[in-house]
């Protein structure tokens, strides 16, 4: 079985993974750790230039990087087979394409849990990755 679990990092994130770590622990498989990273307009972002902003980018996605290599090393000591993937983009279009990509047969993510005017707002990135 592979399972796929986009990470934010959040606690919630880390709620998610555990579920995945348990359901494979089970079953067996592979879990693919997926960021995805959001390339957002930075408030000012003309006063500081193209250079610096890429510079912010960048250090976020060596964070990023460095984070799911840790989660994966981890997963390797308890026995858990583990790959890490970081792209740009729609995180609920990356997803599903990772999805797809991996041959997935499942998607752990976790859901802040919002509802009523919270959500219809802010969205859920769990939604748009429902198919």
């Amino acid at each position: 079985m592979k399972v796929l679990h986009p990470t934010d990092f959040s606690e919630t994130a880390q709620r998610a993974e555990a579920v995945a770590v348990e359901l494979l622990r089970g079953l067996g498989g592979e879990l693919v750790l997926l960021h995805v990273a959001v390339r957002a307009p930075l408030y000012n972002e003309r006063v500081f230039g193209a250079a610096h902003v890429e510079r912010v980018y960048e250090a976020q996605r060596e964070w990023a990087e460095m984070e799911l290599a840790k989660h994966v090393a981890a997963l390797g000591q308890a026995c858990i087979a583990a790959c890490w993937e970081i792209r740009s983009g729609a995180p609920a279009d990356e997803i599903v394409d990772a999805a797809v990509k991996a041959h997935a047969d499942m998607i752990v993510i976790g859901t802040h849990g919002r509802s009523g005017l919270p959500r219809l707002l802010l969205g859920s990135v769990a939604d748009g990755a429902d198919g």
